[in-house]
């Protein structure tokens, strides 16, 4: 993962936007957090920037546009394409709760909204030479938002009490009114890891986040509504379009790397069509799912 600087729609750093308020909401239990917890929650989420924000949903890296499987007439061919976001407003909500006699809250609820606008750029393959490039460059509006939450608990630590991360949950993206649609994200591994994500937005402890070995090999299954949606898996050091199976599954396989440490990976599906078509909007929803390689349980973070 990036560490990234994680700051209010008004652009300040996140210590303001706590201290004055911005973005923030409240429970009925905790009508306000005092200045010393909100201070406290600012320095915890920023310590674990790693899992707080993954950065894949700005990411600009090309990607290869090379199908699979399906071979099916479309307006264009594309050779490749990347995301150019020119414009990003960041805010977090803060539901505060639990408040002790002393007036401290012991639970908030952060969630983070990133809404993201740009361009989605499109590189045709060359009409002379299907193995190079064209000239040409396709390009289409991007406006995409993206939510993930983070539970975080006030927690005795010796004689003192310190926020600490909890649960996350991964990130849901999406455009409006997108009919893309992804239903389930299976993982399987050699190591003997076999789940099925339903929800991304389901609270995961940090304990229970999955845990690959370190060069496990990992097959991920997307299941979607249409068998012919361009579904691609997003790392922060590589993109790969899945292998479409023609019944609504999309499949690849990877294998995990030498180190240890936190990690995310992200799936966006989108139309046939946006990347298929030049003048088809871009329908595209994307879940990004937190796992670990090699990483011991822990029960809270930093």
């Amino acid at each position: 993962m990036h560490l990234r600087v994680i700051l209010c729609a008004s652009g300040l750093a996140l210590g303001a936007m706590l201290v004055n308020g911005c973005g923030s909401s409240s429970s009925p239990t905790a009508p306000t957090a005092p200045a010393s917890d909100q201070s406290q929650v600012t320095a915890t989420l920023g310590a674990a920037a790693t899992l707080v924000d993954d950065g894949i949903a700005e990411d600009g890296s090309p990607v290869s546009a090379s199908s699979t499987a399906l071979q099916i007439e479309s307006a264009i061919r594309p050779y490749t394409w990347w995301q150019d976001v020119t414009h990003e407003t960041r805010s977090w909500t803060f539901a505060w709760s639990d408040s002790d006699g002393t007036g401290h809250p012991n639970t908030v609820v952060a969630t983070l909204t990133k809404h993201m606008t740009g361009s989605l750029i499109i590189i045709p393959v060359s009409p002379s030479d299907t193995t190079q490039p064209d000239t040409t460059r396709i390009t289409k509006p991007i406006d995409k938002t993206l939510t993930r939450k983070v539970l975080l608990r006030r927690i005795a630590i010796g004689s003192d009490k310190a926020w600490k991360v909890i649960e996350v949950t991964g990130a849901f993206v999406t455009t409006p009114s997108a009919t893309t649609h992804i239903l389930s994200v299976r993982l399987t591994s050699s190591s003997g890891v076999d789940t099925t994500i339903t929800d991304p937005l389901q609270f995961n402890s940090l304990r229970h986040i999955i845990r690959f070995g370190t060069q496990d090999s990992v097959t991920v299954t997307v299941t979607t509504t249409r068998t012919n949606d361009a579904v691609f898996i997003h790392r922060w050091d590589w993109r790969h379009r899945l292998r479409n199976n023609l019944d609504g599954t999309y499949s690849f396989t990877w294998v995990t790397s030498a180190w240890s440490g936190w990690r995310y990976f992200g799936i966006q599906a989108m139309t046939h069509n946006s990347i298929y078509d030049d003048t088809a909007p871009f329908d595209m929803q994307a879940w990004h799912m937190p796992f670990r390689v090699a990483q011991g349980d822990v029960d809270y973070y930093p």
